[in-house]
C-alpha cells in the first residue's frame, strides 16, 4: 500500500499507471479491510450463515498477494529481461515475489490457526455432549 502511495507521488494521478498506483493502494485497503473483518467475524460466535462471507473476505488478502507476485514481481522481472536489461529491476521483482509469498504464507498460517481452533472446539463440545 505504501508503494502505491509513493508511486502516486512519483507518477501522478493519471490512469496510465493504474497497475502501479491505484491497484496497490485500493488492493491494500481492500485486503486490510477484508483481513480485519475476517478476524472480527471469527472472534465472535460463528453461525453457518457467516461462512460464505468468511470465504469471500479470506480471498481478498490472497488476491492482493497474487497481484503483488504477478504484477509487481514477475512482470517487473520480465521487464528487466525483455525490455531494457536491468539487474536492479530483476532484484526488485524478486523482492516483490518474496513479499507476496510472505503475505500468502502468513495469512495461510492465521487461517490454519482458526481452523485448528474450530476443530478442537467442536471436538471438545462433542465430548461434553457425550458425558
Amino acid at each position: 500500500m505504501i508503494y502505491g502511495i509513493v508511486e502516486f507521488i512519483r507518477l501522478g494521478w493519471s490512469l496510465d499507471h493504474y497497475f502501479y498506483t491505484y491497484a496497490p493502494v485500493l488492493g491494500g485497503v481492500a485486503a486490510s479491510v477484508g483481513l480485519f473483518t475476517y478476524f472480527f467475524i471469527v472472534s465472535v460466535r460463528q453461525k453457518r450463515s457467516w461462512k460464505n462471507l468468511l470465504v469471500l473476505l479470506g480471498f481478498l488478502p490472497y488476491l492482493y498477494s497474487l497481484y503483488i507476485i504477478g504484477v509487481l514481481g514477475l512482470y517487473t522481472i520480465f521487464e528487466g529481461i525483455v525490455g531494457v536489461f536491468s539487474f536492479w529491476s530483476m532484484i526488485g521483482g524478486l523482492f516483490w515475489v518474496f513479499v507476496g509469498f510472505h503475505l500468502i504464507y502468513r495469512f495461510y498460517l492465521m487461517t490454519e490457526i482458526v481452523r485448528q481452533h474450530d476443530k478442537k472446539t467442536a471436538l471438545a463440545s462433542s465430548k461434553s455432549d457425550m458425558s
